[in-house]
């Protein structure tokens, strides 16, 4: 599987088109309409609970051991669109990363410097859990990998960009700013 062959490319801002679309097109646009204005609310009162000040660097990773495939994530990956809206910096697009995902080298995500690291739970399963990412080359030599600052998120929600995000974001905010 190659970078290419994934297509993320989901961001909070296109999830209030898709949503009207599927109304559209089930013949309920009522029904959308009030979704997304429930969902706006929701994501108004996530964003609002971002802390202020620090903003850690996250890296997404998205790997599936059993096929090796190991991945961070840049410009476009959908991810960069969710670590902005939990208030921290993603570490692919700070290193220049100006593709959705590009293979992950060691060199590159030890220049990135990753305070945290983000990962779906079938990833992080994929490659041994913690223990077994801790021993892919380069991740130990992170602040991430260091202090073991692994956060995950459910495999369908994570970058669904659907009506459970503002959840998403409020998971992702307790747990990214708690250390």
């Amino acid at each position: 599987m190659s970078s290419a062959s994934i297509r993320f490319r989901q961001t909070l801002a296109v999830r209030r088109t898709r949503t009207t679309r599927i109304a559209e097109a089930l013949g309920v646009p009522a029904a959308g309409e009030a979704l997304n204005a429930r969902i706006d609310k929701e994501l108004a009162a996530a964003k609002a609970a971002v802390p202020q000040g620090s903003r850690p660097k996250v890296a997404f990773l998205y790997m599936r051991g059993s096929a090796a495939v190991y991945l961070m994530g840049g410009k476009g990956s959908g991810a960069d669109s969710l670590i902005d809206a939990v208030g921290a910096v993603d570490a692919g697009v700070e290193a220049g990363l100006d593709k959705p995902f590009t293979p992950l080298t060691s060199e590159a995500l030890v220049s990135a410097q990753p305070d945290v690291i983000l990962m779906m739970d079938e990833g992080l399963e994929s490659v041994g859990g913690v223990d077994g990412l801790v021993d892919i080359p380069g991740i130990r030599e992170t602040p991430a990998g260091a202090d073991r600052r692994i956060v995950t998120a459910e495999d369908g929600v994570l970058l669904s960009f659907g009506p459970r995000m503002p959840l998403v974001i409020d998971i992702l905010v307790d747990r990214i700013h708690q250390g």
